[in-house]
């Protein structure tokens, strides 16, 4: 009777957490428009599935295969499909949300079940508003996708070896399947890291090191033959060019031998950019320092600590191996981007629930001055930004914050509840977080950190964002340019193209790529103020170049000026070209 309640208090807790982590993480994601190049260029891939119905290899803005793997394409063309073919902002970040869901549900289950259901709680809760989770938690790009697939296929890896530590050795299937969705959301990191950590704490319990190389080499083989299934059917379709773009973004990018420079750090980077990521808790780390002066110090030698990790509990053990092979992974290659370190967060947010739990009985003030920061912070952002949605508060006339006044009271009665729900939590939290217990202080501590970032989410980040993207200069196309003819975009940086307005187009621009250019008689392009000395340059002498529409703001593309000209190339050249 005593396991079935707890198993019923598990699953409560679950439906809890589960509820907390969709609105946090789902809830308001069509309310801001994509406004970087990043997040439409992965959903222009759905898009063109959709359009071309080719679910292998599509090309977008009329040239450009995928550089990645099809999996988070797959997830949002899906959805798209479902419904009725049109792909929003919505459906294009709602498998990262999803997956993001998932992850932190298991997560929460393995170390209820190991550890206690509040420290697996606290655990998740922390993981889910760490900055950069939920950054990528609520963006249209293969991080998050991928990091779910590396810490589930690490816990199920866990899971299975645990059962059978010493018998015969049995498949750990459920890990093998999420290994390989990961391999087709990025490529092989996504069978390696989980093989790398099982290794490393198998090898740290005393594991026979052949038995844990060939039993982890022979899953790692079997990740990859559904991959390998789709590289064959896209080499098929792409050729040497996909196979060039394959190479150099899977082992290139980690040799250090890619053809452009990208995003390349030293190893320090992975230091600064784990400190923010784990914004807001780095500031309740660095203030929990104060209470270590009543401490005596600890001299541990490299044996000792070394000794003291081989004993604990396999289940912590394993959040420290995961971490610390991800961390070193990732500073091995010269590209490094912040993201990448994103599978360390559930294994570090363990950790700093651990960390929390002894604070809350060695250092309850500084856990209680924390709590209350937040919730000031709750409250008087929430107050601001319901003066500016009322319009009580009057930004300035003209300038760019009378652009973001004039959008948070556009806004809509999403944000004005969101913001009068946070204000009312965090006001009403500061009597539980000035007089009540040491948990009573963490619990409401992560409850308006939950509802700082549902205000951040429908209002702020709305409000700040919303006037950057291209949105309103792809309606003007829209209107101007009659549906059939030719649409192009040009832009001298390489690898860039007019994502956004693109994806608020249906994949309708379609890009220059080759001088002199292959594109119909006549029809409309799009270039920046710097480019258009360069379009005018590559195109037929003679040609007909009138400017049919200038926008007064930046692309958020390739941040110019952007013009809209109507064409027609020079009677004796217009036989001669074809779409690229």
């Amino acid at each position: 009777m005593r396991n079935r309640s707890v198993s019923i208090s598990l699953n409560g807790a679950t439906l809890i957490l589960l509820a907390l982590l969709l609105v946090t993480f789902a809830a308001f994601l069509g309310q801001t428009l994509f406004n970087t190049k990043g997040e439409p260029r992965e959903a222009l891939v759905a898009v063109s599935m959709l359009n071309q119905h080719n679910w292998i290899l599509p090309e977008s803005c009329g040239t450009d295969i995928p550089y990645k793997p099809p999996m988070l394409a797959w997830c949002i063309a899906l959805l798209g499909w479902l419904n009725g073919g049109h792909v929003t902002e919505f459906l294009s970040r709602l498998p990262s949300a999803l997956a993001a869901t998932a992850m932190l549900i298991a997560v929460f289950r393995f170390f209820a079940k190991r550890e206690s259901a509040p420290l697996a709680m606290v655990t998740a809760l922390v993981a889910a508003t760490a900055f950069e989770v939920h950054r990528a938690a609520t963006s249209c790009r293969v991080d998050m996708l991928l990091t779910a697939f590396i810490v589930t296929a690490i816990l199920a890896m866990y899971s299975s070896w645990e059962r059978h530590p010493r018998s015969r050795w049995r498949l750990p299937w459920l890990g093998i399947l999420l290994m390989s969705g990961g391999v087709l959301t990025k490529g092989p990191v996504g069978m390696l890291l989980p093989c790398g950590t099982l290794l490393v704490l198998r090898l740290m319990k005393g594991d026979s090191p052949l038995r844990a190389i060939s039993q982890l080499f022979f899953a790692g083989g079997l990740a990859l033959v559904l991959p390998a299934l789709w590289y064959v059917a896209a080499y098929s379709q792409g050729g040497e060019q996909f196979l060039r773009l394959a190479l150099e973004e899977n082992f290139g990018r980690f040799t250090g031998k890619m053809s452009y420079e990208s995003h390349e750090h030293t190893f320090l980077y992975n230091f600064q950019t784990l400190f923010a990521g784990l914004a807001p808790y780095t500031l309740l780390l660095l203030a929990s320092l104060t209470a270590w002066k009543r401490y005596p110090r600890i001299t541990l030698s490299a044996s000792g600590i070394w000794q003291r990790l081989r004993s604990i509990p396999a289940e912590r053990l394993l959040a420290v191996a995961a971490a610390v092979v991800i961390f070193v992974f990732y500073c091995i290659p010269k590209s490094k981007r912040s993201v990448y370190l994103l599978p360390m967060y559930p294994f570090l947010a363990f950790w700093i629930a651990v960390y929390i739990r002894w604070m809350v009985h060695k250092a309850p003030r500084v856990l209680r001055a924390y709590g209350i920061f937040m919730a000031a912070v709750g409250a008087l952002a929430s107050i601001a930004m319901l003066l500016i949605i009322t319009g009580i508060v009057q930004g300035p006339a003209t300038g760019k914050i009378a652009i973001y006044f004039l959008e948070a009271r556009s806004s809509g009665i999403t944000a004005l509840l969101t913001g009068s729900i946070c204000l009312a939590v965090s006001l009403g939290s500061l009597r539980v977080l000035i007089g009540g217990t040491p948990s009573s202080v963490v619990q409401w501590t992560l409850l308006d950190t939950l509802f700082i970032y549902w205000m951040f989410s429908a209002a702020i980040q709305p409000m700040v964002l919303n006037p950057k993207s291209d949105r309103p200069m792809a309606s003007d196309i829209e209107t101007i340019v009659p549906e059939g003819e030719a649409l192009y975009g040009f832009m001298t940086a390489d690898m860039l193209r007019y994502y956004t307005a693109g994806f608020y187009l249906d994949d309708r621009i379609q890009a220059v790529t080759s001088v002199p250019p292959a594109i119909e008689e006549s029809g409309w392009i799009l270039a920046g103020d710097y480019d258009a000395d360069s379009l005018k340059a590559i195109l037929p002498q003679g040609t007909l170049l009138q400017p049919a529409l200038e926008w007064p703001k930046k692309s958020c593309d390739n941040k110019q000026l952007t013009t809209l000209y109507r064409y027609e190339l020079p009677q004796e050249k217009a036989g001669n070209t074809g779409l690229p």
